[in-house]
């Protein structure tokens, strides 16, 4: 199964639209919501979103070594399949 991992905020309502539509589609993932994490887990998850995203963005989307934002459309045709 591929490593997925939500990089997502608390108060972000795309991020939220992305984590519903995960778990709508029982996609496991991994999902950290870095503004809710003590300063020092905050300080390493942004590090390692901003390798991966240099704009450090939210959501983000790492499927293996691919990025994604939030297009619903291409999470669908990147990610159902992967369940089935």
């Amino acid at each position: 199964m591929r490593r997925i991992t939500l990089y997502s905020l608390s108060t972000c309502g795309v991020c939220k639209k992305v984590r519903k539509f995960l778990e709508e589609h029982q996609i496991e993932h991994l999902d950290i919501e870095v503004d809710t994490l003590d300063s020092g887990e905050q300080w390493l998850a942004t590090k390692e979103l901003t390798k991966r995203n240099p704009k450090a963005s939210y959501p983000t989307l790492v499927i293996e070594d691919m990025v994604l934002g939030f297009d619903q459309d291409q999470l669908a045709e990147k990610l159902l399949g992967m369940n089935r």
